[in-house]
């Protein structure tokens, strides 16, 4: 259905955002018309909107599902082209308005496969977000060809989180196809990984990648594969990217549906599977210039485990690996140069005993610290 049928067709009184009845929120179609206006500034607003009323707290409303239908039918409207700021999470400064729409639906649809008492909606309203999942589908394989590289690894994105529902998982085999035969072969970086990490999800064989292709970046993600835990080439690609700050900060960008790579894949991975000395030394490089991110996840407890498996202090002298490990935490992660240890989820958490300076604990201002985490000094 055309976009303008769809807002004149739907009964708008009769569904809810987060913020219906409060003033100065607009109103659902307010926001979807702003979408297509010929105010840059307008659909950047609009677009926010989406996401903090529309969809605020990746909650589903009853507007969540028409406002779907509306973003679904206008994605191939030249007017979605328009720049907007992307996700801050994104490496680059601006995309195509289409590309941050296609992010939305997979917030949206990611938040519809949720079940359970952690659903985030009635039941009606989920399920209603779940009936679109095939027009959500044909919407997104339609951006494939896209000649934007940032609607095409969107679109990927939103494929791999809507091929994960059973309805849809049939399709699997030709997107398969798609992936190999094109996505795989883009010049594009993002492009290849996100088709990397979508065929290594439905397991399949990313040894080709991991052999020939020339990014280090693009081979660490196929070395996440289960299949190359015990292969030395993929502990080598992995600790690859730890040891290029370049490689390694451009990993910490958020994925659609795979979310952020470095610190909740690639680095455990790169842990679990290296002999201690050559992660020390990857970890030398990486942790004196900390992309903004890498302290997210639970690496740092595996890290613990992996330098110290009988506990620490150890019972006997430390080792030259982890006498080395020792000298690079004090210096890169608890030194003065070292970023303050904001929430008790830092990854420096699992390893501030572990050397004599202990952990820099600052806290923001106007907020407090909850009992268990750690108490700042003074």
């Amino acid at each position: 259905m055309r976009h303008e049928h769809l807002l004149a067709q739907t009964d708008w009184s009769a569904v809810e955002h987060a913020y219906t009845g409060m003033a100065d929120v607009p109103h659902t179609p307010e926001i979807l018309t702003a979408l297509l206006s010929d105010d840059a500034a307008r659909q950047a607003g609009a677009l926010g909107d989406l996401y903090h009323v529309v969809h605020h707290q990746d909650t589903i409303y009853s507007a969540t599902a028409p406002a779907l239908d509306f973003v679904v039918a206008v994605l191939d409207d030249p007017r979605t082209l328009t720049p907007v700021p992307a996700d801050k999470g994104s490496r680059t400064p601006w995309v195509p308005l289409r590309a941050a729409l296609l992010d939305w639906l997979t917030s949206v649809m990611e938040a519809a496969a949720v079940s359970g008492d952690w659903a985030p909606g009635q039941p009606a309203t989920i399920a209603a977000c779940r009936a679109a999942r095939p027009r959500v589908y044909r919407a997104a394989c339609a951006m494939r060809t896209d000649p934007d590289p940032a609607v095409v690894s969107a679109a990927l994105g939103t494929l791999a989180c809507l091929l994960d529902a059973p309805e849809l998982a049939h399709h699997r085999p030709e997107a398969g196809v798609w992936l190999h035969d094109h996505a795989l072969v883009s010049a594009d970086r993002r492009t290849r990984v996100l088709a990397v990490m979508t065929l290594a999800s439905w397991a399949y064989d990313t040894a080709p990648v991991l052999q020939n292709d020339p990014d280090p970046v693009v081979r660490a993600t196929a070395a996440l594969s289960p299949t190359h835990a015990v292969k030395p080439a993929g502990t080598r690609a992995l600790l690859e990217v730890l040891s290029a700050p370049a490689d390694a900060a451009w990993c910490q960008q958020v994925f659609p549906h795979f979310g952020r790579i470095f610190p909740f894949k690639l680095l455990p991975a790169a842990i679990d599977r290296a002999p201690l000395d050559e992660l020390v030394t990857a970890l030398a490089v990486l942790l004196a210039d900390a992309p903004e991110g890498t302290y997210a996840g639970d690496w740092g407890a595996r890290l613990r485990t992996k330098a110290f498996p009988d506990g620490f202090p150890p019972s006997e002298a430390p080792n030259p690996a982890q006498r080395a490990l020792l000298t690079v935490l004090s210096e890169h992660c608890f030194g003065p140069a070292a970023p303050p240890i904001w929430f008790a989820t830092d990854a420096r958490m699992a390893l501030s005993d572990l050397v004599p300076e202990g952990a820099v604990f600052k806290r923001r201002a106007n907020s407090r610290w909850s009992p268990g985490w750690a108490t700042p000094p003074g």
